[in-house]
């Protein structure tokens, strides 16, 4: 940790550091690549970051704020599949070889990403192959995710889906105030806004959430996590999962690093 740490020091002042969890499990060296190539980009509420049908040029690593992935119906893009956070990116496709997104990415809660050029990520990839193996394993986790946010929607109920959605959001973006309208939740629920509005009032009256105009607040997360579905436990298991196993090869990479030079400083020696 103590050699990352001086290396990431050496790095560029003017540069960006990484808020993403995707770039942070990077080992240092592979680090060092991408900071030079990566351009911090304001996310405004309401901007689209790829459109369905169109050439994926760039990838967003978040690290603040809160992307929701719209799937097409009705040929129109309008049913939520997946919530992206500071633990993840939009347009990680493009490692499975598709240059066209068949999503539509929507910025729900305004942040901050690293945005990086698939064309600069072309051409240095032989040189950051970790990063290919996490975003390769952030995708499956992704697949994990919105196949159970399905399941979810045709088994569950709309109050402890609205638990779950809330508990992930704030999981996601690291805020217990959530600048969301109730439109947006209905929008991402797939439901009318006066059910939306019934179900924030039932919270606020248990003392789960507070509202204020555009602002969710939970005020107690135990609370809203008995009320939330089992799915929610499932998934958030999931996630933790794959963040152990970011660390575990981390820290594998790093000890192969220091292995392979304390054998080159023996042999010069």
């Amino acid at each position: 940790m103590l050699i990352e740490h001086k290396v990431l020091s050496s790095l560029r002042e003017d540069g960006p550091r990484p808020g993403n969890a995707l770039l942070q499990s990077l080992p240092v060296h592979e680090l060092a690549v991408l900071m030079p190539l990566l351009e911090r980009v304001p996310l405004a509420p309401r901007r689209v970051l790829q459109h369905a049908g169109l050439p994926i040029e760039h990838l967003f690593f978040v690290e603040s704020g809160l992307v929701s992935v719209l799937a097409k119906v009705d040929g129109r893009s309008g049913a939520e599949v997946l919530l992206i956070g500071h633990d993840g990116a939009v347009g990680a496709t493009v490692m499975l070889g598709g240059d066209t997104s068949d999503l539509t990415y929507f910025v729900q809660i305004g942040g901050s990403a690293l945005r990086l050029s698939v064309d600069d990520l072309n051409r240095v990839a032989p040189e950051v192959p970790t990063l290919s193996q996490a975003l390769k394993g952030y995708l499956h986790l992704c697949l994990m995710q919105s196949s159970q946010s399905a399941a979810c929607s045709l088994r569950h109920a709309f109050v402890p889906r609205l638990a779950r959605w809330l508990l992930d959001a704030r999981d996601r973006s690291g805020l217990d105030r959530l600048p969301i309208t109730q439109d947006l939740l209905a929008r991402s629920l797939g439901v009318h806004r006066p059910t939306v509005s019934c179900a924030v009032k039932d919270f606020e009256s248990a003392g789960v959430c507070a509202k204020d105009r555009g602002v969710v607040h939970i005020v107690d997360r135990l609370k809203l996590e008995r009320v939330a579905c089992h799915c929610y436990r499932f998934l958030r298991a999931q996630s933790d999962k794959w963040e152990r196993s970011k660390v575990k090869r981390k820290i594998v990479i790093a000890m192969s690093s220091m292995l392979a030079a304390l054998e080159a400083e023996l042999l010069a020696s």
